[in-house]
């Protein structure tokens, strides 16, 4: 009897935990599905802003004076695989190969791995867990790297993100986004009397930081999200085949039970026949 009532305790436990993961599975195929809508025109709005600079003339030369600096993207949620650890990896050598300045961090969840490596965030911020909480985090994240860049805290910046390849799949790249280069030579513009070309260059090197980290953000978001979806997948599958394992042996216990109360019965009966006769 006990020990059926212990299957019964884990089976209730075990679909409760496939009712949580169902929970967050579900959520996070919602959020993967924004951060993957949004993701071809982020990158063709970044396309466009850099084609601009380089229209407008602007072509930043690093300061070789200042250390590099290095902003880690990661997450604040788990149960998303390997996600943190690999990028926490990447940017660990890059942080070592470049002997990086000033590390800026977006998700709180690897902070004991990167105090084991001795590295301290001057800055963290919280990792936002949908597309919506994107432009509340941009706004003051590109506004701090362009303040920290022109105080020449840093000579250029580099970001350790996650690339989205596929539900499941992503890869860690590092991207220099300070100083601002653009890919594409272009024909500039003319000078109009309507801005002063400092003005124009300060407004255009403002909005590429912000599109550029927004893509960057929305790459990682969707990689997250992919990630947690694949593992949310592989605990559902877990959790059925443990249930399934416990069903049988809540079944071969209650067969055994009722086996052994009609042996005891038998048993009973078997000597008042005796008597009887």
């Amino acid at each position: 009897m006990k020990r059926e009532q212990l299957l019964h305790r884990r089976l209730n436990t075990l679909e409760t935990l496939d009712d949580a993961v169902s929970a967050m599975r579900s959520l996070s195929a919602h959020h993967f599905r924004l951060s993957r809508r949004n993701l071809p025109a982020a990158r063709v709005y970044r396309e466009e802003i850099e084609k601009g600079l380089a229209e407008v003339g602007v072509n930043q030369v690093m300061d070789v004076t200042a250390p590099p600096g290095l902003l880690l993207v990661v997450s604040d949620l788990g149960l998303c695989g390997d996600y943190n650890t690999r990028l926490v990896q990447t940017a660990v050598a890059e942080f070592q190969e470049q002997v990086a300045g000033p590390l800026y961090c977006v998700g709180r969840r690897p902070r004991a791995a990167l105090a084991r490596q001795r590295m301290q965030p001057k800055r963290q911020y919280p990792a936002p867990a949908s597309v919506d909480g994107l432009p509340g985090l941009l706004l003051q994240l590109a506004q701090d790297m362009l303040d920290d860049f022109l105080r020449k805290d840093f000579g250029s910046l580099f970001v350790v993100s996650a690339r989205f390849e596929g539900a499941g799949r992503f890869s860690p790249m590092v991207t220099c986004v300070l100083p601002i280069r653009p890919a594409r030579p272009a024909d500039p513009l003319r000078p109009t009397n309507y801005q002063s070309y400092r003005r124009l260059a300060a407004v255009a090197v403002r909005e590429f930081l912000y599109t550029t980290l927004h893509e960057l953000l929305l790459d990682s978001l969707a990689s997250e999200h992919g990630m947690r979806l694949l593992a949310a997948e592989s605990a559902r599958q877990w959790l059925e085949e443990t249930a399934e394992t416990v069903r049988r042996q809540l079944s071969a216990c209650r067969s055994e039970a009722t086996t052994q109360e009609v042996l005891d019965i038998v048993a009973g009966a078997n000597p008042r026949q005796r008597g009887l006769k």
